[in-house]
């Protein structure tokens, strides 16, 4: 237990953190809570979460710019405001926990390398642009293009914090096996890692605009329910997208989906017959993430049948969310271990 608690370890535990708060942020979209605490960095003016209807009211009153998309009527309950708030805790929490392993780095400068002193000076600036992004996305009422450019920010931070951790590790001579690889494969392998991490994230991105955009118009685009709703989009293999936005988002998101699964199922074959029984880290990274993507057709697919049913079933979005983020979050990975290597 006692290794787990060393300062290395430090950026392991805000990537642990880091997708906790990515996974907050899906729960609290699922509960249509982003606008439960409509200021920032207070919610309702307060440092709490449970704010009466009344209190609710009587802030609205006091700050007449701010009116909720659902209506100036509209009020939250206790949870719906704590998912918000709970979100916003883990991430301030993130920003203190960078700032201990800052000042830890910078009492060993002269045992730790430049590169692991400059990996928590720009941990630490992410973390603020990120909290800065996290106000922008209240001060929008969640605009579908906040929530995009959020959700980037927190991929980039959360590689870069594993970035860290293998450089603290082999600063102290601990870095394991699996992330050691010769300069011949790194070098190799680094510009793959980097085009399928890249050439994955606009399918991640596009889903994010369905699931949030035209006040969640966008997730009935391609209408629900098997045939119909999916493998079809709105009963036919090429709707009418002309004048559709809706329309034309989902189905471009369903036509990146199919592209790049091909694309990733092709590059993991090549990796594997490329390595031949080396590098079987890099190996694991791709073929995992190749099984997320596989999954998430599938969560995805769901999501669209089952809502014809009860409505769209909440849970599989927060699924589809994560499966996506593991998608990204892998082959990052792969490419941080290469760059590490290289």
């Amino acid at each position: 237990m006692g290794d787990w608690l060393r300062a290395c370890n430090i950026p392991l535990l805000l990537g642990v953190m880091a997708l906790a708060v990515i996974l907050a942020g899906g729960f609290v979209r699922i509960n249509d809570a982003g606008e439960s605490c409509p200021d920032w960095p207070t919610c309702f003016g307060t440092l709490g979460f449970d704010v009466s209807e009344e209190d609710q009211t009587a802030w609205y009153e006091a700050n007449p710019d701010e009116v909720d998309s659902r209506g100036e009527n509209h009020r939250y309950t206790t949870f719906e405001i704590f998912t918000e708030w709970f979100h916003r805790f883990l991430a301030t929490g993130s920003g203190a926990v960078v700032l201990f392993g800052l000042f830890n780095v910078y009492k060993k400068r002269e045992k730790l390398s430049d590169e692991n002193w400059f990996a928590a000076k720009a941990a630490l600036v992410i973390v603020l642009a990120q909290g800065g992004l996290g106000a922008v996305t209240v001060w929008y009422d969640n605009d579908s293009w906040s929530v995009v450019l959020h959700l980037l920010f927190a991929l980039i931070y959360t590689i870069w914090l594993f970035y860290w951790w293998l450089l603290w590790l082999r600063d102290v001579g601990e870095l394991p096996k699996w992330a050691t690889l010769s300069k011949t494969i790194s070098t190799q392998e680094k510009k793959t890692f980097a085009i399928f991490t890249l050439g994955s994230l606009p399918v991640l991105l596009l889903g994010v605009l369905v699931a949030t955009g035209g006040g969640g118009s966008f997730n009935t685009g391609c209408s629900v329910g098997w045939w119909q709703g999916w493998p079809l989009c709105q009963g036919s293999v090429i709707p009418d997208i002309m004048g559709n936005i809706a329309v034309f988002v989902a189905w471009i998101h369903r036509i990146a989906v199919l592209a790049v699964g091909i694309w990733l199922t092709k590059g993991y074959f090549d990796l594997k017959n490329r390595l031949n029984g080396e590098g079987k880290s890099l190996q694991l990274s791709f073929g995992i993430a190749l099984l997320a993507f596989i999954l998430n057709i599938l969560v995805g697919a769901s999501y669209v049948i089952l809502a014809a049913g009860e409505g769209f079933p909440e849970i599989l979005s927060l699924a589809h969310l994560s499966f996506g983020t593991d998608v990204v979050l892998l082959l990052g990975i792969g490419y941080t271990i290469c760059h590490l290597n290289e």
